[in-house]
C-alpha cells in the first residue's frame, strides 16, 4: 500500500495509520514529527529508528545532513559532538576523561568521547586525541535523568522550515499555496499567483 503524502509538497512528509507524520531527510532516513510550531515555522523531530548504545560505541553514527533548500537548524541549536577512535584511556588527558562514553567490553580499547558544549576550544582540544568527529543536533534542555548519549540524542531536536509567511499573503486578500513546479510557496491572488503578497 502506498503511503499518503501530507504537509507541504517537496518536504517529503508522509502520514499513515493516524500516527505521527514522518519527514524523510535524504541520506539520513526517517524522522518522527512530534510537535509542529507554526508561529516560528519549526517542528520537533527525532529518529524513527532510535540510536542505541551499540550505535554510539561502534563508531557507526554520522553527522546529520539537512537539505538546506527546505530546512535549517535554529541559530541557538545546541550540538553534541561525538569523538570516535580516540587514543587509549592511559594516553587521554584527565580533563577529557570526564567525557568518555562507557562502552561494552566487546569494543575493546576503542575510546569514544561525548561533548555537549558551546566551547570551540574544548572541542578543538578533544579532536586532537581522536580520529573522527561527528556533530549532531541535541535537545537544549538536558534532563538529570538522561545519562546516556543515545538517550539524549533520541530526545530529538528542533528543525525549522523555509517558507513564506502565509499571514502576509492572507492579510493582502490572497490564499497561501504552493507551486509544485518550482517547489516554492505562492500567494494566489484574484489576478494571478504572486511570490508572497497580493499587494502591489
Amino acid at each position: 500500500m502506498e503511503e499518503a503524502r501530507c504537509g507541504y509538497p517537496g518536504f517529503n512528509i508522509s502520514c499513515k495509520n493516524n500516527i505521527n507524520p514522518i519527514v524523510s531527510l535524504p541520506d539520513d532516513g526517517d524522522y518522527i514529527i512530534h510537535n509542529i510550531f507554526y508561529q516560528n515555522q519549526s517542528f520537533h523531530i527525532s529518529r524513527a529508528d532510535p540510536f542505541d548504545a551499540d550505535d554510539v560505541c561502534s563508531n557507526s553514527i554520522r553527522s546529520i545532513s539537512i537539505p538546506e533548500d527546505r530546512f535549517f537548524l535554529p541559530p541557538n541549536q545546541v550540538n553534541m559532538s561525538l569523538f570516535f577512535d580516540c587514543v587509549s584511556v592511559s594516553e587521554l588527558p584527565r580533563s577529557l576523561g570526564f567525557f568518555k562514553v562507557v562502552c561494552d567490553a566487546k569494543y575493546g580499547t576503542n575510546v569514544t568521547l561525548s561533548l555537549y558544549s558551546y566551547d570551540d576550544s574544548e572541542l578543538s582540544y578533544a579532536s586532537r586525541y581522536c580520529n573522527k568527529t561527528v556533530v549532531l543536533p541535541a535537545p537544549e534542555d538536558l534532563s538529570v535523568n538522561e545519562t546516556t548519549v543515545d538517550g539524549i540524542l533520541n530526545r530529538g531536536f528542533i528543525l525549522e522550515w523555509k517558507s513564506s509567511n502565509c499571514s502576509v499573503c492572507e492579510a493582502s486578500g490572497g490564499k497561501c499555496g504552493f507551486d509544485e513546479n518550482t517547489n516554492n510557496f505562492k500567494c494566489f491572488c484574484q489576478d494571478r499567483p504572486r511570490p508572497s503578497s497580493c499587494a502591489p
